[in-house]
């Protein structure tokens, strides 16, 4: 499986579970075991902790491109204007 599928899928889990979570809520407060308010400060809650997982996922995903980039040898435009900088210095 590629990461690109892996990735597909975590985001698919992601949105069934965030769906799921909604849904759970509604029936507590239904049922009277969830106020709204309460209900409300815990999906923001969760909203905040989703971000900070995706932020973190987000920066692990950019340091492995950065290090197969790294291993194939690959030149990035940080190498590239480091040489025309050279080149322009001769």
């Amino acid at each position: 499986m590629e990461a690109k599928d892996m990735l597909y899928l975590g985001l698919g889990a992601a949105f069934l579970a965030k769906d799921k979570l909604k849904e759970r809520i509604k029936e507590l407060e239904k049922r009277g075991e969830i106020n709204k308010e309460d209900a409300k400060k815990f999906i923001q809650d969760a909203k905040d902790r989703a971000k900070k997982e995706e932020e973190a996922i987000d920066s692990h995903i950019q340091e492995k491109l950065k290090e197969t980039i790294r291993e194939m040898g690959l030149v990035t435009k940080e190498d590239l204007e480091e040489l025309k900088t050279m080149i322009k210095r001769a």
